[in-house]
């Protein structure tokens, strides 16, 4: 029986991928397949915004203001993230009776529209006041990055 350079190099390959799998999932908890995002997860992350930052051109300042911009916007929204998070029990605890109940369902969004507002006037104010922080040329840069991305 020959043995040639190639069987061993195969057989190698596999007895070391069936060794060192496990070990690539050891610190893995199964929470997210794409790792732990955190808090803020729909907030810009840093990278993003350096991106963002270099495509506009953005000074020192400029950027000074929006960091300080983002992290009023995460306190005020870190305000709101329990009432948020005890409306999404709610739901769920909705959505696994064996019968939906409309009603229960209408009240329970109705009873929760002041969150949702202040939510969504943060958010505004947020934006406008990120966008009052750039010139007219940098407006219009953001203003084309971001129909650009609407078309993918």
């Amino acid at each position: 029986m020959k043995i040639t350079f190639k069987k061993i190099a195969v057989v190698t390959s596999l007895c070391s991928a069936l060794v060192l799998a496990p070990a690539s999932f050891a610190g893995h908890n199964g929470d997210n397949y794409q790792g732990d995002r955190g808090n803020g997860y729909h907030q810009m992350s840093e990278k993003k915004f350096a991106k963002l930052s270099r495509k506009l051109g953005l000074s020192e300042s400029q950027q000074a203001d929006i960091k300080a911009l983002r992290s009023e916007e995460k306190a005020q929204m870190d305000v709101l993230k329990p009432a948020m998070k005890a409306f999404r029990e709610q739901v769920k605890t909705l959505m696994s009776a064996e019968n939906f109940d409309e009603e229960a369902f209408k009240q329970l969004q109705a009873s929760n529209q002041d969150v949702f507002a202040a939510m969504a006037l943060t958010k505004a104010k947020s934006k406008f006041a990120m966008k009052s922080v750039l010139t007219q040329e940098q407006l219009a840069q953001f203003r084309s990055m971001k129909h650009k991305r609407s078309r993918r």
